[in-house]
């Protein structure tokens, strides 16, 4: 039998299941490698109220989640994609939601808000982002395996650096106000740690992307992986 990583919280994000660049087989294969105490799914779990366009491995994910929340905390942030789907997911999978979720461990404050209510972007912009984000994951699809055109775009994009930075600045002014050590977001897709003083920020990725990249929090050490 293989030998599991262990580790007390695992963090992850932005799955967007139902769309076609989702990659549930490949968070299917990360969790089952994995012994912890607590998993925070860190929004954006679906893609749309579309159940319809779910495959097999979305279902199966969902499935795996609901068997974890029998004997370990599991913990969902709400994200924008995920709005209206509340009920229905914390109905079949157990997981308790949250918009903001707050918590000690080992003497530290942490909390998991999804980053949307820092991108002034997309709340300005609504039709543009969705347009923008429509085309990223025709790129994406249309992409090499090893995602290196849709990879570049990420890496060398101003607009999408900029709203990166911006997220992590009010992420942290915003755990500062409410007196948290360590600040967790998604959203931007764009794995990061960031620190001001004593107060950490980091954000977990996404798992629409190459390489997929999550989070591990044991006594208080946070560590960015990539998969």
């Amino acid at each position: 039998m293989e030998q599991k990583n262990k580790t007390h919280t695992l963090i992850l994000s932005d799955f967007h299941l139902g769309s076609k660049v989702s990659q549930s087989e490949k968070v299917i294969e990360l969790l089952k490698k994995y012994q912890f105490r607590k998993l925070i799914l860190l929004g954006d779990i679906f893609e749309n109220l579309n159940f319809k366009r779910l495959k097999e491995s979305d279902w199966e994910l969902l499935s795996l989640i609901s068997e974890f929340s029998k004997e370990k905390k599991v913990r969902w942030v709400e994200g924008n994609h995920d709005k209206g789907l509340t009920k229905i997911f914390t109905a079949f999978t157990g997981a308790k939601a949250h918009k903001i979720y707050k918590w000690r461990y080992q003497d530290k404050k942490y909390m998991a808000i999804h980053g949307h209510q820092f991108d002034n972007f997309l709340v300005n912009n609504a039709f543009l982002s969705f347009f923008s984000n429509w085309i990223y994951n025709v790129v994406q699809l249309l992409d090499f395996p090893d995602k290196r055109i849709s990879r570049a775009i990420k890496r060398n994009s101003k607009g999408w650096l900029r709203i990166s930075e911006k997220v992590a600045f009010r992420a942290i002014l915003f755990a500062k106000i409410n007196q948290v050590d360590f600040i967790f977001c998604g959203h931007t897709h764009k794995t990061m740690h960031s620190k001001s003083g004593k107060t950490h920020y980091y954000n977990s990725g996404c798992w629409t992307d190459t390489p997929c990249s999550y989070l591990t929090l044991d006594k208080d050490k946070v560590k960015i992986h990539k998969y």
